[in-house]
């Protein structure tokens, strides 16, 4: 089905004039609340993850960005990526299988998709085990379930354990009462093929009880769109072009929650993912038109947290995950219909936790936990079929142990310098110090800890300034895996984690009473980094191994505006990151990372016209030139790639969006709709690919959303 934009446009004035006739008599105090969140409020609100408890963000001691469900709503974000991508410091690219989220002139590269950060729902962690990758398309989890999007920036292995390598993202969801019961819709255009998604969320609190049910199913389609050539290269032409590139995820949330001031609070939640993308981009099997991955990933969770006496919290939880490659998933590298490529894979996961806090007064507390994981890996195993079912391992791989078990134990203290130290001056300087001691039966020992001071220079002004480290473990598929097709990638049982240690420091607040402002300037030392060596002739086969050191420092700077019936953002980013390491032919060099821009520029404006019943929103981002990726720039230059490389040219994408407030399609019941143009100006411009080409980005894009409140 095609869809016109033309008739979209059409279909959404019509619904929007047919609509105003009941909305001319609505109440405009809830039109009004949609541009609501005040600057006070984004100064004062309440964040979680920074020290794993309530805490005001002008106090949290570390780099934290929020995204409220309303700016959510406002800008029309589909997915917790698209959502990211608009934070100073993160960049996603994307290979139409998977987001691929990069942090502070870092990204993960080759079949990396998102596991620099540690991706949570309520701080329970979302990746897929086996891997350690992050899916943050919309099977993470359903956008209408989300309160709030807590982004922290920067080392917390001292809290959260492994792989909160260069970042936290906590996706905080919603109670059922204060969720509106709604079905939301939406159709849209993209590259001429339709996409549509259904989402649902119903809740409600009776008797103690508090229910939330969500669930989202897409399917979206990036077929037509053809790789573009390595400088020098003419590989693919015209007629290349992606024939199958659809992408149909799913993600139900469900929470439960029971409390009573006499019992506690018990949560029982339990999320699923279910992926299922035809992809035409990935490094093994380029426009085969057979590449088909399904993966089911989930957890179920109950959670028990009581104040035993005043000031006196205690928490526990017990978790159980699991995932694997679910019926007719199929890899293939050619064209070839009588043979391709199956997988074995999968893990069941068991988190066992307490915690207990204990607060002197409201600065100074001291917190205590323990935890214990446990993941039971089938080790990711390819074999070959052909169409008489015959199946043959590949070569390549390790046996390697099934059970990865870890023991982790953590201890922080916030308190006030004034207490202990008798000068006037040290009454607004609050200290953390936070230490966690992680025992690993395959990689070992890792100890990590965080130092942080916040100083409160004025009301609603402070500076921060902090110190951590973190460690980012090797998974099971690097450690293990066979390889896909010849000359692929194996795993190394050698591998030993990835270390960071980073210094920042910051200021927050507000500059006029409509005005307020975040920035900071870091520097990170990454030891270990693992790199996917390509073939210099020694092997016969890509592997991981921990072979470079990066550098890497920046500032970011993020400004909030209300004026008149405005409400504004921009940010900007600037990062050098430099990667050294040894070279067969060069010895020891040193060069700028691959993948990630120098500069980010992002804006965003929202016009509310709550007498009209609408708001305009219109986002941009500057993206300047990025290095391709070292897999390409082998392919650009085989003898001297480390040092003569290509560059992706820069790009500006503007992205528009008109939506509804406060209209009544059904009497007594809220109506919202809303038309988004992606892409606006139909800017071409190209994401680094790993397989000698390239990744075009979309065209210009459109979306038409209908969501009915009940």
């Amino acid at each position: 089905m095609k869809i016109k934009f033309q008739h979209l446009i059409l279909f959404f004035f019509l619904s929007l004039s047919l609509s105003n006739v009941r909305g001319q008599d609505l109440d405009t105090i809830s039109a009004n609340d949609l541009f609501a969140l005040s600057l006070e409020d984004l100064m004062d609100i309440e964040i979680v993850s920074a020290v794993r408890q309530n805490q005001n963000i002008t106090d949290a001691p570390s780099i934290v960005s929020v995204l409220t469900e309303t700016q959510i709503k406002e800008r029309g974000y589909t997915s917790v990526a698209e959502a990211l991508n608009s934070i100073a410091g993160f960049d996603v690219i994307t290979d139409y299988f998977q987001p691929n989220l990069g942090i502070r002139g870092i990204n993960g590269g080759l079949r990396s998709w998102s596991r620099l950060v540690k991706v949570m729902v309520d701080g329970q962690n979302m990746s897929f085990r086996s891997s350690s990758d992050n899916y943050l398309d919309p099977s993470l989890i359903p956008m209408e379930a989300i309160e709030k999007i807590e982004v922290i920036r920067g080392p917390n292995s001292a809290i959260y354990g492994k792989n909160a390598f260069l970042g936290v993202i906590n996706i905080i969801t919603k109670t059922g009462d204060s969720v509106g019961n709604s079905i939301s819709h939406y159709i849209g255009s993209v590259n001429n093929n339709s996409t549509y998604n259904l989402s649902t969320v119903w809740g409600g609190s009776k008797n103690n009880f508090d229910i939330l049910f969500s669930s989202s199913y897409s399917q979206i389609d990036y077929s037509g769109i053809s790789p573009y050539n390595v400088p020098g290269s003419t590989i693919y032409g015209s007629g290349d072009i992606a024939q199958k590139n659809e992408s149909n995820p799913l993600a139900v949330y469900i929470k439960v929650k029971y409390e009573k001031e006499t019992f506690g609070k018990l949560v029982l939640d339990f999320t699923q993912q279910n992926i299922d993308s035809y992809s035409e981009f990935l490094d093994w099997g380029t426009l085969s038109h057979n590449n088909r991955i399904r993966l089911f990933n989930a957890y179920e969770r109950i959670m028990y947290s009581k104040t035993l006496f005043d000031n006196f919290n205690t928490d526990f939880s017990f978790t159980h995950s699991t995932g694997k490659p679910v019926k007719n998933e199929i890899l293939d590298n050619d064209s070839d219909p009588t043979e391709w490529i199956e997988r074995d894979l999968s893990y069941a996961g068991y988190d066992v936790s307490f915690n207990t806090s204990y607060a002197f007064d409201d600065i100074n507390n001291f917190s205590f936990g323990i935890d214990y994981t446990t993941d039971i890996h089938d080790h990711q195993k390819f074999y070959t079929v052909n169409s008489s079912g015959i199946k043959t391992l590949n070569p390549g791989g390790t046996e390697g142990v099934k059970d990865f078990n870890n023991v982790g134990i953590y201890l922080q203290m916030i308190f006030n310098a004034a207490e202990f130290f008798s000068f006037d001056y040290l009454k607004n300087l609050t200290l953390t110090a936070g230490y966690r001691f992680d025992y690993h039966n395959i990689y070992g020992d890792v100890l990590n800890y965080r130092l942080a001071a916040v100083y409160h220079l004025a009301d609603q002004l402070s500076t921060k300034l902090m110190y951590g480290t973190s460690f980012n473990a090797p998974s099971s598929v690097q450690l293990y895996s066979n390889y896909i097709t010849p000359g692929g990638i194996v795993g190394n049982p050698n591998l030993k984690p990835e270390r960071a240690k980073t210094l920042e420091w910051a200021l927050i607040g507000k500059l006029f009473s409509n005005i307020n402002f975040s920035t900071n300037v870091f520097y990170t030392e990454i030891d270990d980094k693992i790199e996917y060596l390509l073939p210099y002739g020694e092997t016969s086969n890509i592997t991981a191994q921990n072979v470079s050191n990066i550098y890497s420092g920046g500032f970011e700077a993020e400004l909030n505006m209300n004026y008149m019936n405005n409400t504004s953002y921009v940010n900007y980013s600037y990062e050098k990151s430099i990667l050294e390491k040894s070279d067969p032919i060069l010895e020891k060099i040193r060069i700028k990372t691959a993948l990630y821009p120098s500069h980010m520029i992002k804006f965003g404006n929202i016009l509310h016209l709550p007498q009209y019943f609408i708001n305009l929103n219109i986002e941009g981002k500057y993206i300047s030139p990025r290095t391709a990726s070292d897999q390409n720039n082998f392919i650009y230059d085989p003898i001297n790639y480390a040092i003569n490389r290509y560059e992706l040219d820069p790009y500006f994408i503007l992205d528009f969006t008109i939506s509804s407030t406060d209209l009544e399609l059904i009497k007594n019941s809220k109506t919202r709709l809303s038309f988004r143009v992606k892409n606006l100006l139909g800017t071409e411009y190209y994401y680094p690919g790993f397989s000698n080409y390239d990744i075009p980005g979309l065209g210009r894009a459109f979306y038409f959303m209908f969501t009915q409140y009940i």
